[in-house]
C-alpha cells in the first residue's frame, strides 16, 4: 500500500472495544548494504480512544510497519484503525476472545510504502 504525504507525515490511531489495543509504527529507509531506522512512534495509552503523531522525514520513499497488539480485557471486542497522511491504511475489527482463557491476544503485522514529497 503506498501512501504519498508531506512532512511532517501524520499519523492518527483510533481504538474502540472491551480490549487493550496498543500499536506502534516504525519507520524504515533502504540502504544498499541494508535498512536504517529513520522514525518510530507507540501508540500506547490504551485509554485513550485516539492518538496522533506527526514524524518529521526527508523526501524519499520508506518502508512503514505497523504492529497492533490486542488482548482481551473486559469482552474480548476491538475495532482500530490507523490513518497514515490523513488516509485509511489498516483498519481490524472483531473479537479476540477465542479460548476460555482470560486474556486472549492477537497480534497484526503488516506494511506500507510512505512516499513523502
Amino acid at each position: 500500500m503506498l501512501r504519498k504525504t508531506t512532512s511532517p507525515v501524520s499519523f492518527d490511531f483510533s481504538r474502540e472495544g472491551g480490549s487493550i489495543i496498543l500499536a506502534r509504527v516504525d519507520i524504515w529507509k533502504a540502504k544498499v548494504d541494508g535498512w536504517e531506522l529513520k522514525a518510530s512512534n507507540e501508540f500506547k495509552d490504551s485509554v485513550k480512544p485516539t492518538e496522533s503523531a506527526a514524524l518529521a522525514l526527508p523526501k524519499g520513499s520508506y518502508t512503514g510497519i505497523f504492529q497492533c497488539f490486542v488482548q482481551e480485557s473486559l469482552n474480548g471486542r476491538y475495532k482500530f484503525e490507523l490513518s497514515v497522511g490523513g488516509k485509511a491504511t489498516f483498519i481490524g475489527e472483531g473479537d479476540v476472545n477465542t479460548t476460555p482463557a482470560k486474556d486472549d491476544t492477537k497480534v497484526f503485522k503488516d506494511q506500507f510504502i510512505v512516499e513523502v514529497k
